[in-house]
């Protein structure tokens, strides 16, 4: 009875709901993100179900493979690019669309300029938007969201506000840096449209 009793424990423990009680809910550089992480850890945390290796839309058009968390599930979504792409290891982490992922301090999708650069302590620069790389964060100038608990690295990309003047909007626009204390580039209104997790190879 009591060897019955612990198996019953133990399978209930290994559960989709259990499973989802414990697995993380926040994106931080520790746990399933740390630098040693793998699709098999991913299924382990998180479940089989929940864990599909397909194409996701990657940069300049093309379509790369990932091991998607919850692609089902627009808000809890995950997306885990591997730099070993053969054995599925060294993680880099995407969080994008309307993913309700944050970060430790708070930053998630729709955060605004402000918001991020208030957190840095100071301005940063990011790249103009409407071209492939558009509202990627460059440089954090040595602000507090340069260095990370745990040692990864945060990379953050904004979308400009559609219904902002388009003279401002206009003046952001292209391949070129700027800085986010620009007033064009506050007048455009951008908001967090993308969250990565990466390592320093």
């Amino acid at each position: 009875m009591r060897r019955f009793l612990i198996a019953t424990i133990l399978l209930t423990a290994a559960t989709p709901a259990a499973l989802a009680q414990s697995a993380p809910t926040v994106l931080s550089c520790e746990g399933v993100f740390d630098k040693t992480s793998d699709h098999a850890r991913l299924v382990k945390v998180f479940g089989a179900g929940a864990v599909a290796y397909t194409k996701i839309a990657g940069a300049e058009g093309m379509d790369q493979l990932a091991s998607v968390v919850n692609p089902k599930d627009s808000a809890r979504r995950l997306e885990f690019v591997w730099m070993n792409e053969k054995a599925r290891k060294e993680p880099h982490v995407l969080v994008r669309d309307r993913s309700r992922w944050k970060t430790p301090d708070g930053i998630g999708i729709g955060s605004s300029l402000a918001d991020v650069e208030k957190l840095n302590g100071k301005p940063f620069e990011l790249s103009g938007f409407d071209w492939d790389y558009g509202g990627v964060v460059t440089d954090l100038k040595g602000g507090a969201l340069a260095s990370r608990k745990g040692g990864c690295v945060l990379g953050l990309r904004f979308g400009a506000d559609l219904n902002a003047p388009e003279k401002a909007r206009s003046a952001v626009s292209g391949d070129k840096t700027i800085a986010s204390s620009n007033p064009d580039m506050r007048a455009a209104r951008p908001t967090v449209t993308e969250i990565s997790i990466g390592w320093r190879r």
